[in-house]
């Protein structure tokens, strides 16, 4: 089950419900969740970011977040709850606008939480709010060749490895590997069917 909730305060950006989550846009008090997984070196790896240094780093990211306005509203960061414990366990968005049509999108969610398969559950939330609600033509996502559980996420959501950049990115100082995955509106409509 995904349901697409009104959001008054904006609604542009509606809330998403799965069976276990409730993804809605991040608010300023996050950051404390965000802040116990980001600043975690395992977490930041896999992710592809830097490790976060302290509490205001990350609230001044969700305050630059919310700064987003016009058709960048559809870049805006979703925080992912838990239904159950109402605790923010992680965040998910569309990251880039690839080409007109075009948006990728990146997740990272706590460990605690890891093997749960809640990322996929919140990856077809975010699908069906790209395909349905913000008409897009296609989604796309990278993977670094380390990140195997996200990978695997990937071709759970339904996406096709395209390619591969060889020595994308440096991650502790060693160029890394990232793989590109995409997915086309009507592929994914054929697996809603």
């Amino acid at each position: 089950m995904i349901n697409i909730l009104p959001n008054p305060e904006m609604p542009q950006l509606p809330h998403l419900e799965t069976d276990r989550l409730y993804l809605r846009p991040l608010i300023p008090e996050d950051a404390p969740a965000m802040f116990a997984y980001g600043r975690l070196p395992e977490v930041a790896k896999l992710g592809g970011f830097p490790v976060n240094q302290s509490l205001v780093e990350v609230q001044t990211m969700i305050a630059n977040d919310q700064t987003k306005s016009g058709n960048d509203l559809k870049l805006r960061i979703y925080a992912i709850l838990d239904k159950a414990t109402k605790q923010m366990i992680g965040t998910i968005n569309f990251n880039q606008k690839v080409a007109p049509g075009v948006l990728a999108m990146g997740y990272v969610l706590h460990p605690d939480y890891w093997g749960q398969g809640l990322m996929p559950e919140a990856g077809q939330a975010m699908l069906k709010l790209g395909f349905e609600h913000f008409a897009c033509h296609k989604i796309e996502l990278i993977a670094f060749d380390y990140n195997t559980q996200s990978q695997k996420v990937a071709k759970k959501l339904g996406f096709t490895q395209e390619g591969r950049l060889r020595q994308r990115k440096a991650v502790d100082m060693v160029y890394r590997d990232a793989f590109i995955f995409g997915l086309l509106a009507e592929e994914w409509r054929s697996r809603q069917a």
